[in-house]
């Protein structure tokens, strides 16, 4: 009973190959009597004799034996028959390389050969006298293949067999050592490195027996095939492999003891759904590399999924093992509720609040609906409440395992932090322009900020002399975190009149008052004047930074003589610091004149009149205006450096509550929910050095 074999039939472009042959029979006539020219030299060469070679396929990554079949029908002999060219090396770019012509192919007992005649150009005389002498006897067949039977060994480590059905020799070459295949077929070199290099397609007919392996040589149980429907390229650019069944219309015969077998469809069927199932299996467990290796190799599906199962388990393994368990966080439903009903009070209480569709289903409706639609939903029985047993019940529910204060208080209080955050962002004091904010405190002990002078100064040393010891002194300022807070109700009346407003205002009113009680605080720096660590106060004349009399007030030379001042301070070394001021700080009642003194549009019409205090100049000024120093003083002003050179003041607040924060409660003296705003809080004055203050007056 004839087997049954699986073909699978692939195109693909292969470059010009390379095989070493005989060179025998070299001759040259003798010149006759009288003769103008010398005899033609010719040779006997065979270019094929069906010997098997080991060949390495570089598309494949496998070794293989290649055998051309020497027969009639399988060797195109067209261009040799027309006086295929004797080259120089493969060299088939130049008419200079060609040193003959082929003539006289024939086939007979299995060898395939062809008459040489060389040419008598003087260029090439020195080959020929070569060829003569013995010197150059290497020589190599170029050929294209344009059909090939891989033939699948019989044992797992056997070798395939390239049976090369269908092949055309092109041209006859002399070469020094015969041509590397390897190279050829892998197509790392072309001959010459500025052409591109010709390749030709070529069919390749993959053949499987299903119960032996075929047998190698003329007389291999094969599906020869020819003329069957190429497969198209896909659309990278690469080789797409086709299954067809193995009947064609037009087969081209076989060696006459070879045994032709026809795949049939149920066989053919079979492969492609077994190809498309390991295909699939490999791309949906991420490995789309192995598909093609395991359907070559004839696995079956169970084997390709054992395959794919190890190639996972290494992936593992090599990644420090357990990546392939994945944990997802899923959100719970009440949870997912509770952040809707948030999310539509924020959006009454801040129009500009984005809602998503789940907040949007509550939009609405009022805090008593929303709440009976949470109570609700939690199994909990509204029916028959009135509306202050509804606000209780609201008020003091708890969903078990999700908060640890009741949820709605809860609720209200982020609502209370968001609103309150929103509306201390809105309000920025002044103080933030100049003043330098500190790392937070830790807690409530006193902060010591340590202030170090610049290093000694340097002294001569003469040679042989000793380096003498210097010292830095250091001075510090000690200031604490203070606590400011006030406490406001949501009561059940307000919830039960669905009164939001009010809450609205009062949260909204507490961040501005953080943010001023921020600003007064800083300010009152430089308004109290204070006695620092070394006893005397912030502006004194013993620190050398305060103007007073009517020179002092704000003008241009009165800046000049501030400028002046800070430029000559010293460090606590008595180090010249050279600061210059960054900052013109004034009340309201100064603003206009401050901008005039500042403002880059004055053209001054003589030289004293350039002020290089405006915007752009050399010691440009940035105006700050806060009216909390009119209280003090209407007519005193002050000068500060940038931070960044020295410090001046500084601010702090307590580490985890930057900024004011609401904690809420449930109220025992209050019908409701109290919701208590914190803020942590403190500033000082640092050094003297980079200040400056004009009485004005």
């Amino acid at each position: 009973m004839p087997q049954t074999n699986q073909t699978e039939i692939r195109r693909e472009d292969l470059p010009l190959a390379g095989r070493s042959m005989a060179l025998r029979d070299f001759q040259r006539a003798e010149a006759a009597e009288g003769a103008a020219d010398a005899p033609l030299a010719t040779a006997h060469m065979i270019f094929a004799a069906g010997a098997a070679v080991r060949r390495y396929d570089w598309y494949r990554d496998r070794s293989y034996m290649e055998q051309l079949v020497v027969e009639e029908g399988a060797i195109r002999m067209d261009r040799l028959m027309r006086g295929a060219p004797l080259l120089n090396t493969h060299n088939s770019w130049s008419l200079e390389a060609q040193l003959g012509v082929v003539e006289n192919p024939t086939i007979s007992n299995g060898e395939g050969m062809c008459d040489v005649t060389f040419s008598r150009r003087d260029s090439i005389a020195g080959y020929v006298q070569d060829v003569a002498d013995g010197i150059i006897r290497n020589v190599s067949v170029g050929y294209v293949r344009h059909r090939v039977e891989m033939v699948a060994p019989a044992e797992e480590d056997g070798m395939w067999v390239y049976r090369v059905v269908d092949w055309e020799p092109y041209e006859v070459s002399l070469v020094p050592i015969p041509a590397d295949m390897d190279c050829q077929v892998r197509g790392d070199r072309a001959p010459d490195a500025d052409l591109a290099q010709r390749t030709f397609p070529c069919e390749f007919i993959e053949v499987r027996s299903q119960s032996a392996s075929p047998t190698v040589g003329v007389s291999a149980e094969v599906s020869t095939q020819r003329n069957l429907p190429m497969p198209q390229a896909n659309a990278a650019g690469g080789n797409t492999a086709v299954t067809t069944p193995a009947a064609a219309d037009e087969t081209r015969a076989a060696p006459a003891s070879a045994t032709v077998t026809v795949t049939t469809e149920a066989a053919v069927d079979a492969a492609i759904q077994r190809a498309s199932e390991i295909n699939e299996v490999c791309v949906r467990h991420n490995v789309a590399h192995l598909a093609a290796g395991l359907i070559r190799g004839g696995q079956s599906v169970e084997q390709a999924r054992a395959a794919v199962l190890d190639e996972i388990a290494h992936r593992d393994a090599a990644s420090g093992g357990h990546r392939n368990v994945r944990i997802e966080t899923v959100r719970d439903e009440m949870t997912t509720r509770l952040a809707g009903i948030e999310q539509a009070i924020m959006h009454r209480v801040a129009v500009r609040t984005q809602l998503d569709d789940n907040g949007r289903q509550f939009r609405g409706m009022s805090l008593l609906e929303m709440g009976r639609e949470f109570l609700e939903s939690n199994g909990v029985a509204t029916r028959g409440l009135d509306k202050m047993a509804l606000a209780t019940r609201m008020l003091t529910f708890r969903a078990p395992g999700f908060h640890t204060t009741a949820d709605f208080p809860s609720l209200f209080a982020n609502v209370a932090n968001k609103r309150l955050r929103n509306s201390y962002d809105e309000n920025p004091g002044t103080y933030g322009i100049w003043a330098r904010r500190a790392p937070n405190a830790p807690d409530f002990k006193n902060i010591s900020v340590a202030q170090l002078s610049g290093a000694p100064e340097l002294l001569q040393t003469n040679e042989h002399g000793e380096f003498k010891y210097g010292t830095m002194t250091d001075g510090a300022e000690t200031y604490a975190v203070i606590t400011y807070g006030r406490i406001v109700a949501l009561t059940r009346q307000a919830i039960i009149n669905d009164d939001l407003r009010g809450f609205d205002r009062l949260v909204s009113a507490f961040g501005s008052s953080a943010r001023r009680l921020e600003n007064r605080t800083v300010y009152s720096q430089l308004t109290a004047n204070a006695n620092l660590s070394d006893g005397f106060a912030l502006f004194s004349t013993d620190h050398t930074n305060l103007s007073t009399g009517a020179p002092s007030a704000l003008q241009f030379s009165a800046l000049t003589t501030a400028r002046t001042a800070m430029r000559k301070q010293k460090g606590l070394q008595s180090e010249e610091l050279n600061l210059a001021p960054s900052y013109l700080i004034v009340p309201a009642a100064l603003e206009q004149t401050a901008y005039q003194l500042t403002s880059n549009q004055y053209v001054p019409a003589t030289k004293s009149e350039i002020n290089e205090f405006r915007t752009g100049g050399r010691t440009a000024l940035e105006p700050v205006v806060e009216p909390l120093l009119d209280a003090a003083s209407a007519t005193a002003w002050y000068l500060a450096a940038a931070n960044s050179q020295i410090d001046t003041v500084e601010y702090a607040y307590l580490d985890g509550a930057e900024g004011p924060v609401i904690e809420s409660e449930m109220g025992f003296d209050v019908d409701g929910v109290s919701y208590k705003c914190r803020l942590d809080f403190a500033a000082k004055a640092v050094d003297f050095r980079g200040l400056h203050k004009s009485n004005g007056a």
